[in-house]
């Protein structure tokens, strides 16, 4: 399967609500996101939907980090074509936090190492009934990264935590034409901002080492799937789409820097594989392991 965002995009569709087409026949029809009125929509029917992209995100993330982390969770299951969450293995696993084991949207943990990174997935799909935008939520976002960032970094101040939100396109446009309006693409990156930037172990463990807003087409057929990426840690626009764009191979390539050089062994030459130093940080913890059982003798 070609884990791109287009082709999770095209799956998940069959998964938006169905809300009434006409008030007096009541027949249900598949909205798209930007039609979707969240009155019409029963909150299951918006978690479900959710729940699968969320899932599908986290593969696709899992699955272009693998080369670099081997055995980082979710996996699909071989010889399996369904897009459920049953088919792919090691959605939301566990992982060590203060508070006993905890669900992780991408995990990356050897026995040696502990968690090693972890990815969480969060996504904002469609416009507050009310308002027409997508600011609804934001704040209950970040109060769930808080308390996931605070949950592992206190129990394992060494793991790498990264956030990636995922918002529709459009609410980089949704702030009207008044002067001092903003749309909800800068909303977010505002309350995020707050949320990154733990570049040490000893940093508050409420932050993550880096959050990105992702905002993905979901409408227009010819740019399906095309993503604008953003680092919260840099000022954003209060309206349209932002002049520091990052593409979703660069987001993926800070994340795995962010590791390294939290991580990064004492000894590396230049031609060392980045495998090769995960493979290093293992023999590295095993050996400290020994020592501190040897002392204790």
């Amino acid at each position: 399967m070609d884990n791109n965002i287009r082709t999770i995009l095209q799956q998940v569709r069959e998964y938006l609500p169905l809300v009434p087409d006409d008030p007096l026949t009541k027949v249900k029809v598949r909205t798209g996101w930007n039609q979707v009125d969240s009155r019409l929509a029963s909150r299951e029917e918006k978690k479900n939907f959710a729940q699968r992209f969320s899932d599908l995100l986290a593969l696709m993330v899992a699955d272009k980090l693998r080369p670099t982390f081997p055995g980082i969770l979710p996996m699909r299951n071989q010889d399996s074509g369904d897009i459920r969450s049953k088919a792919i293995r090691g959605v939301e696993s566990l992982a060590s936090s203060l508070k006993g084991v905890k669900r992780l949207d991408v995990n990356f943990s050897t026995e040696r190492l502990g968690l090693g990174l972890g990815v969480s997935i969060k996504t904002l799909n469609f416009r507050d009934a009310k308002s027409r935008r997508y600011t609804k939520n934001v704040s209950r976002i970040d109060n769930e990264l808080r308390a996931e960032a605070s949950d592992y970094h206190v129990r394992q101040p060494y793991a790498v935590l990264a956030a990636i939100v995922f918002l529709p396109r459009d609410c980089a446009f949704d702030a009207g034409e008044a002067v001092n309006t903003h749309s909800s693409f800068g909303h977010a990156c505002q309350t995020l901002r707050y949320r990154t930037g733990r570049a040490d172990p000893s940093d508050s463990p409420e932050l993550f080492e880096k959050v990105f807003v992702a905002l993905y087409e979901a409408e227009a057929p010819e740019t399906l799937g095309e993503l604008v990426c953003f680092d919260v840690s840099n000022p954003p626009p209060k309206k349209g789409l932002p002049a520091q764009r990052l593409t979703f191979v660069e987001v993926l390539k800070a994340i795995e820097a962010a590791f390294f050089q939290r991580n990064v062994p004492k000894r590396i030459w230049e031609d060392t594989q980045e495998s090769a130093v995960i493979s290093e940080l293992e023999q590295i913890a095993e050996s400290e392991t020994d020592e501190t059982e040897g002392d204790d003798d």
